[in-house]
């Protein structure tokens, strides 16, 4: 029971992270979303696409270790994270004149992309990372 307890803790410390996570990029797309992404400014959107990757990573990768998530446990933990802003997106999107009045309607698309992009780099985060093989010379 003390278990299970403990993972349902777990999995609601996880969903509020991504909450959390959620409404920050949605508060700073909302303010400067123009400046983030812009169809008409390939180079600060794709900045904005690059930023997007050790900035995912510093909110979830020290968190598993700091909190010693074992690597079994983190892919599945990973999508609590991204669960709630790829459900919040759905209303965010639909609403976007007001929730993102500053991207241009033209580049709504390209928002829809870094949001795949960010998610993507959520799970990426949660996955177990790759070991090379080494060959050793004898």
């Amino acid at each position: 029971m003390n278990n299970t307890r403990t993972n349902i803790e777990r999995h609601v410390f996880f969903l509020a992270w991504g909450f959390v996570l959620w409404l920050a990029a949605t508060v700073i797309f909302h303010f400067w979303g123009d400046w983030l992404i812009d169809v008409r400014h390939p180079i600060r959107t794709a900045v904005s696409f690059i930023i997007a990757i050790p900035l995912i990573y510093g909110c979830i990768a020290p968190l598993f270790s700091s909190l010693g998530i074992p690597y079994s446990d983190r892919a599945r933990l990973s999508i609590y994270i991204a669960l709630p802003g790829m459900l919040l997106d759905i209303l965010s999107l639909l609403f976007h004149p007001f929730v993102f009045p500053l991207i241009p309607v033209e580049s709504i698309h390209v928002l829809i992309a870094w949001l795949f992009w960010a998610y993507s780099f959520i799970f990426l985060a949660g996955m177990r990372p790759i070991k090379l093989a080494t060959r050793h010379h004898s």
